[in-house]
Protein backbone atom coordinates (compact mmCIF):
# COMPACT_ATOMS: atom_id res chain seq x y z
CA UNK A 1 0.00 0.00 0.00
CA UNK A 2 1.48 3.51 -0.90
CA UNK A 3 2.96 5.51 1.97
CA UNK A 4 1.00 8.85 3.00
CA UNK A 5 3.79 10.44 1.24
CA UNK A 6 2.34 8.82 -2.32
CA UNK A 7 -0.79 10.24 -1.28
CA UNK A 8 0.22 13.76 -0.44
CA UNK A 9 2.34 14.45 -3.30
CA UNK A 10 -0.19 12.42 -5.85
CA UNK A 11 -2.77 14.67 -4.94
CA UNK A 12 -0.14 17.95 -5.26
CA UNK A 13 1.48 17.21 -8.36
CA UNK A 14 -1.82 16.36 -10.47
CA UNK A 15 -3.31 19.67 -8.85
CA UNK A 16 -0.06 22.00 -9.73
CA UNK A 17 -0.59 20.35 -13.26
CA UNK A 18 -4.38 21.03 -13.64
CA UNK A 19 -3.68 24.64 -12.48
CA UNK A 20 -0.70 25.02 -14.60
CA UNK A 21 -2.23 23.75 -17.84
CA UNK A 22 -5.82 23.83 -17.28
CA UNK A 23 -7.18 26.30 -14.87
CA UNK A 24 -6.23 30.33 -14.24
CA UNK A 25 -4.21 30.90 -11.37
CA UNK A 26 -6.73 33.37 -10.11
CA UNK A 27 -9.38 30.66 -10.51
CA UNK A 28 -7.22 28.17 -8.17
CA UNK A 29 -5.15 29.68 -5.95
CA UNK A 30 -2.58 28.08 -4.45
CA UNK A 31 -4.42 27.25 -1.28
CA UNK A 32 -6.17 24.65 -3.08
CA UNK A 33 -2.49 22.43 -3.37
CA UNK A 34 -2.81 22.44 0.48
CA UNK A 35 -6.76 21.79 0.38
CA UNK A 36 -5.52 18.64 -1.91
CA UNK A 37 -2.58 17.51 0.21
CA UNK A 38 -5.41 17.35 3.37
CA UNK A 39 -7.66 15.76 0.85
CA UNK A 40 -5.67 13.19 -0.48
CA UNK A 41 -5.29 11.89 3.78
CA UNK A 42 -8.90 11.70 4.61
CA UNK A 43 -9.60 7.98 3.76
CA UNK A 44 -6.84 7.32 6.18
CA UNK A 45 -8.68 8.84 9.09
CA UNK A 46 -9.12 5.69 10.40
CA UNK A 47 -5.58 5.25 11.82
CA UNK A 48 -6.61 7.95 13.60
CA UNK A 49 -9.38 6.04 14.95
CA UNK A 50 -7.09 2.95 15.62
CA UNK A 51 -5.25 4.78 17.88
CA UNK A 52 -8.43 5.54 20.25
CA UNK A 53 -10.33 2.13 19.23
CA UNK A 54 -6.60 0.40 20.34
CA UNK A 55 -7.73 0.95 24.25
CA UNK A 56 -10.80 -1.27 23.72
CA UNK A 57 -9.34 -4.50 22.08
CA UNK A 58 -9.82 -3.47 18.26
CA UNK A 59 -7.04 -4.52 16.00
CA UNK A 60 -5.19 -2.31 12.90
CA UNK A 61 -6.84 -4.92 10.62
CA UNK A 62 -10.54 -4.40 11.94
CA UNK A 63 -10.29 -0.54 11.39
CA UNK A 64 -7.63 0.50 8.39
CA UNK A 65 -9.41 -0.18 5.26
CA UNK A 66 -12.77 -0.59 6.44
CA UNK A 67 -15.43 2.71 6.60
CA UNK A 68 -12.91 5.53 5.34
CA UNK A 69 -11.36 3.47 2.48
CA UNK A 70 -15.01 3.16 0.83
CA UNK A 71 -16.26 4.76 -2.46
CA UNK A 72 -18.61 6.47 -0.44
CA UNK A 73 -16.26 9.32 1.29
CA UNK A 74 -15.65 10.74 -2.10
CA UNK A 75 -19.42 10.32 -2.88
CA UNK A 76 -20.66 12.01 0.49
CA UNK A 77 -18.07 15.15 -0.45
CA UNK A 78 -18.56 15.59 -3.95
CA UNK A 79 -22.50 15.96 -2.61
CA UNK A 80 -21.47 18.22 -0.17
CA UNK A 81 -19.64 20.31 -2.85
CA UNK A 82 -22.84 20.12 -5.27
CA UNK A 83 -25.08 21.53 -1.81
CA UNK A 84 -22.94 24.37 -1.55
CA UNK A 85 -22.58 24.94 -5.43
CA UNK A 86 -26.38 25.13 -5.92
CA UNK A 87 -27.68 26.91 -2.57
CA UNK A 88 -24.26 29.37 -3.06
CA UNK A 89 -23.39 29.52 0.24
CA UNK A 90 -20.37 31.35 0.44
CA UNK A 91 -18.22 32.04 3.59
CA UNK A 92 -16.44 36.03 3.50
CA UNK A 93 -13.10 34.78 5.15
CA UNK A 94 -12.97 32.05 1.89
CA UNK A 95 -14.01 34.45 -0.38
CA UNK A 96 -11.14 36.63 0.73
CA UNK A 97 -8.39 34.45 -0.45
CA UNK A 98 -10.28 33.59 -3.85
CA UNK A 99 -11.41 30.25 -2.46
CA UNK A 100 -15.30 28.45 -2.61
CA UNK A 101 -16.46 26.02 -0.14
CA UNK A 102 -18.16 24.24 -3.10
CA UNK A 103 -14.17 24.01 -4.74
CA UNK A 104 -12.67 23.07 -1.31
CA UNK A 105 -15.33 19.92 -0.95
CA UNK A 106 -14.87 19.09 -5.02
CA UNK A 107 -11.38 18.85 -4.21
CA UNK A 108 -11.28 17.19 -0.83
CA UNK A 109 -13.68 14.36 -2.93
CA UNK A 110 -11.13 14.13 -6.00
CA UNK A 111 -8.29 13.58 -3.67
CA UNK A 112 -9.87 11.00 -1.35
CA UNK A 113 -10.80 9.19 -4.87
CA UNK A 114 -7.09 9.10 -6.13
CA UNK A 115 -6.27 7.88 -2.66
CA UNK A 116 -8.28 4.68 -2.90
CA UNK A 117 -7.06 4.70 -6.43
CA UNK A 118 -3.18 4.50 -5.47
CA UNK A 119 -4.37 2.19 -2.63
CA UNK A 120 -6.59 -0.09 -5.15
CA UNK A 121 -3.33 -0.07 -7.23
CA UNK A 122 -0.60 -1.44 -4.94
CA UNK A 123 -3.57 -3.67 -3.03
CA UNK A 124 -7.22 -4.27 -2.87
CA UNK A 125 -9.39 -1.76 -1.38
CA UNK A 126 -13.18 -3.06 -0.18
CA UNK A 127 -14.93 0.24 -1.65
CA UNK A 128 -18.28 -0.96 -1.17
CA UNK A 129 -17.72 -1.42 2.65
CA UNK A 130 -20.00 -2.73 4.79
CA UNK A 131 -22.33 -3.57 1.97
CA UNK A 132 -20.04 -5.76 0.32
CA UNK A 133 -16.88 -7.21 1.20
CA UNK A 134 -15.47 -7.82 -2.33
CA UNK A 135 -11.99 -6.27 -2.57
CA UNK A 136 -10.94 -4.47 -5.86
CA UNK A 137 -7.77 -3.76 -7.01
CA UNK A 138 -4.56 -4.55 -9.12
CA UNK A 139 -2.24 -4.90 -6.84
CA UNK A 140 1.22 -4.49 -8.64
CA UNK A 141 3.55 -5.41 -5.93
CA UNK A 142 2.63 -8.71 -6.27
CA UNK A 143 4.17 -9.04 -9.81
CA UNK A 144 7.24 -7.45 -8.67
CA UNK A 145 10.32 -9.98 -7.45
CA UNK A 146 9.35 -11.20 -3.70
CA UNK A 147 13.11 -9.79 -2.45
CA UNK A 148 12.30 -5.98 -4.26
CA UNK A 149 8.40 -5.71 -3.22
CA UNK A 150 9.40 -3.52 0.22
CA UNK A 151 11.38 -1.00 -1.98
CA UNK A 152 8.07 -0.29 -4.24
CA UNK A 153 6.48 2.24 -2.22
CA UNK A 154 9.49 3.65 -0.72
CA UNK A 155 10.76 4.02 -4.30
CA UNK A 156 7.57 5.70 -5.76
CA UNK A 157 7.96 8.21 -2.82
CA UNK A 158 11.57 8.96 -3.31
CA UNK A 159 10.53 9.73 -7.64
CA UNK A 160 7.25 11.60 -6.36
CA UNK A 161 9.45 13.77 -3.93
CA UNK A 162 11.47 14.50 -6.70
CA UNK A 163 9.44 15.49 -9.18
CA UNK A 164 7.82 17.95 -6.68
CA UNK A 165 11.19 19.54 -6.14
CA UNK A 166 12.15 19.68 -9.47
CA UNK A 167 8.78 21.29 -10.15
CA UNK A 168 9.32 23.39 -7.87
CA UNK A 169 12.55 24.45 -8.87
CA UNK A 170 12.48 24.52 -12.64
CA UNK A 171 8.61 25.83 -12.90
CA UNK A 172 7.66 28.18 -9.79
CA UNK A 173 11.77 29.23 -9.87
CA UNK A 174 11.14 28.40 -5.88
CA UNK A 175 15.49 29.12 -5.30
CA UNK A 176 14.40 32.84 -6.29
CA UNK A 177 12.84 33.02 -2.96
CA UNK A 178 16.41 31.96 -1.12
Amino acid sequence: MPFAITHILAAILLIELYREYFASNKKLPRYYILIAAIGSMIPDLDIAAYYVLYFFGFSFEQIHKTFFHTIFIPLILLLISLFFYKTGIKNKELSKKHLKISSIFFIFAGASLLHLMLDSLFTEVMLFYPFSLHEFGINIIKFVPEGLNFFVCPTLDGILLFLWIFWMEFKLKISRYF
